[in-house]
């Protein structure tokens, strides 16, 4: 897959926010001395953070060098490695109180032995924090699916994004065998849209990303403009002319 938009993913900085303050508010902060942030794109949960444990030393690590070059401009007093998750985590060679993530695993696969692998990461009596967006909750998803699926577009996109996310009661066994304690909880977030056209924007860093590398600069318009219809058919508009974006967000805190 290409690298990251950096700047497109960071058009809706503040709504992409909002659950990483949320996971980070709901970690205990006592002893806390390293983190580690899993997946830290361009390093606004980083951010949150160190806002939250300013005297902690705070790691971000990303496979994407768009997005840590754009961490590292925003936030030049915060550490930021290049790290391949989860082929590469072996090789940062410490543990940490916490290891966080946000937005982050739907992109990897096998989530059971990457969950242990996480933990294995983290101190006895440390937590492991995770979001993850709960995809198969996701209206649009569903609908860029039936798009990608529909029309000319069956000769040109072979391969569908396929998610990688367990079901809640798959996460809990999981987490039943890894960790001592943990909450496994769900959000949905409803985001006040200006227009259609900002919902298929947010999903263009993305969920659609990988249905647009499958095309030409000239079909990536066209698919783009038939999803922009199928959004403006599945949401409707408020009486102040906003749209409402339901979005779900699968959280957890496991202790070791």
């Amino acid at each position: 897959m290409a690298d990251w938009s950096a700047e497109q993913y960071s058009k809706f900085e503040r709504e992409r926010t909002i659950p990483a303050l949320d996971l980070v508010n709901a970690i205990e902060a006592i002893g806390v001395q390293s983190i580690l942030d899993v997946g830290c794109g361009p390093g606004n949960s980083t951010a949150v953070l160190k806002k939250r444990f300013p005297d902690v030393h705070i790691i971000g690590v990303d496979n994407s060098d768009v997005m840590l070059a754009s961490a590292r401009k925003k936030h030049p007093d915060l550490a930021f490695r290049k790290v391949d998750v989860p082929n590469e985590l072996d090789e940062i060679g410490q543990k940490f109180d916490i290891v966080f993530s946000n937005a982050c695993l739907q992109w990897i696969p096998n989530h059971t032995e990457l969950l242990r692998k996480l933990m294995s990461l983290v101190n006895d009596g440390g937590v492991l924090a995770v979001q993850m967006p709960s995809q198969e909750k996701l209206p649009l998803r569903k609908l860029v699916q039936d798009v990608a699926a529909s029309g000319t577009w069956t000769d040109k996109i072979s391969v569908a994004r396929k998610s990688n996310l367990l079901a809640e009661s798959e996460y809990f066994d999981v987490l039943s065998e890894i960790a001592s304690d943990f909450r496994l909880w769900e959000t949905a977030y409803f985001h006040a849209m200006p227009n259609h056209e900002a919902i298929v924007e947010w999903y263009k860093s993305t969920g659609l990303r990988p249905y647009l590398e499958q095309l030409s600069d000239g079909d990536k318009a066209a698919f783009e403009r038939d999803v922009l219809c199928a959004v403006e058919k599945a949401y409707s508009k408020q009486k102040n002319g906003e749209i409402i974006f339901r979005f779900p967000r699968l959280f957890f805190i496991a202790k070791k």
